[in-house]
């Protein structure tokens, strides 16, 4: 509701200052043309036609919790970073205190997880339906141990839908983290009631939700604290962890 009143506002001043030139100018024809624009610009908002971050950071600059509809019909909440690499990233996996049990089924993973003032991961199902709207980028930060402070990042980030078994296509690394990830590129994801991997055992029983091969250099979702992997140089294992995408 306070977006709503904010976007309101804005277009209100707007509205008023493009009839206060157009009055003198084009006439009533034209400024009911624009009043129109503006109104409809800020039902699409309200409606819901903010699909990713990237899209309520052109109303709203501030980090924070916002609802956002990857597909028309339904919102889901998600944490919205302003702030890091320009801003407008969609948070689609946060873990530093180890308050959310990451060891969950498939449906879970599917739907979402988690709490999203703090830890959580945004589902499946969502991470699809965005990054198959267009091109995405994947940016991973982490903090080791010793209170480094690394990331990677990559150019392409696309996550299939529920027939692929949520197939991950990702690739164009960039960073100091170290390229822990292109690894499992092609891989179908896997949870501890669903083996997906090309192991001989069930990778995610051990490492938690992920896309693995046979098993993985990452495993962000490990249950275990001390195990959330990321096989850069300098330390295996990583002390936090933030996964966010946004639309190149």
């Amino acid at each position: 509701m306070a977006v709503y009143k904010d976007v309101v506002k804005m277009n209100k001043q707007l509205e008023n200052d493009i009839k206060s030139i157009l009055e003198e100018s084009r006439g009533e024809k034209e400024i009911s043309r624009i009043v129109r624009m503006l109104k409809h610009e800020v039902k699409g908002i309200c409606g819901g036609s903010a699909k990713d971050c990237a899209d309520i950071k052109k109303y709203k600059a501030t980090s924070g919790v916002y609802q956002i509809f990857p597909s028309k019909t339904e919102g889901v909440k998600a944490y919205c970073d302003m702030d890091t690499d320009g801003g407008g990233w969609t948070i689609i996996q946060k873990r530093y205190d180890d308050s959310v049990k990451f060891q969950r089924t498939w449906t879970e993973c599917e739907n979402r997880f988690g709490n999203v003032n703090g830890e959580y991961w945004l589902g499946n199902k969502h991470l699809h339906r965005l990054t198959s709207s267009g091109t995405y980028e994947l940016r991973v930060d982490l903090t080791d141990k010793n209170n480094n402070k690394k990331y990677a990042k990559y150019k392409t980030f696309l996550v299939g839908d529920a027939t692929s078994q949520y197939k991950l296509t990702i690739g164009g690394y960039s960073g100091d983290a170290g390229d822990s990830l292109t690894y499992s590129n092609g891989m179908k994801f896997s949870t501890v009631d669903r083996d997906n991997d090309l192991n001989n055992v069930n990778c995610a029983k051990k490492f938690g939700p992920w896309w693995f091969k046979g098993c993985s250099h990452s495993a962000l979702n490990n249950p275990s604290r001390n195990h959330w992997k990321w096989n850069y140089i300098s330390v295996s294992y990583a002390k936090t962890s933030v996964m966010m995408i946004r639309k190149i």
